[in-house]
């Protein structure tokens, strides 16, 4: 059986981490490019570079999740029926602990913010 390399699953967990690092420092950003949280809906008003971080977190927010949600289990059930897939389990398994666990980190973000973030 091969070795698990901790690279891989570094690499396989990098998802997760990255969705969770960029929701973070867009609410660092926001907070402190607005002096406080935003009063309305949408990006209007936002500096150009407040705005570009919203698009590139949600982007990867919205990829992380749809690959976690319609592609993983479908690669995770693959990996657990053909033997020569197999190994490639624990890396889909750190990918979904890495990702649920961001998504839990969200939820723990101030509530003002999350509002903006699901509207």
């Amino acid at each position: 059986m091969p070795v698990l390399r901790k690279q891989l699953l570094l690499l396989a967990a990098l998802p997760g981490l990255i969705n969770v690092g960029l929701f973070y420092s867009l609410a660092v950003h926001m907070y402190f490019a607005l002096d406080g949280w935003p009063h309305s809906i949408g990006d209007h008003g936002f500096p150009p570079l407040l705005a570009a971080h919203g698009v590139l977190a949600f982007s990867v927010f919205y990829v992380v999740f749809m690959v976690t949600v319609f592609i993983w289990p479908v690669a995770f059930l693959a990996s657990l029926v053909l033997p020569r897939l197999r190994i490639g389990a624990v890396y889909l398994a750190a990918y979904a602990v890495s990702c649920f666990f961001s998504f839990g980190l969200m939820l723990l973000a101030p509530s003002k913010f999350l509002w903006w973030w699901w509207d």
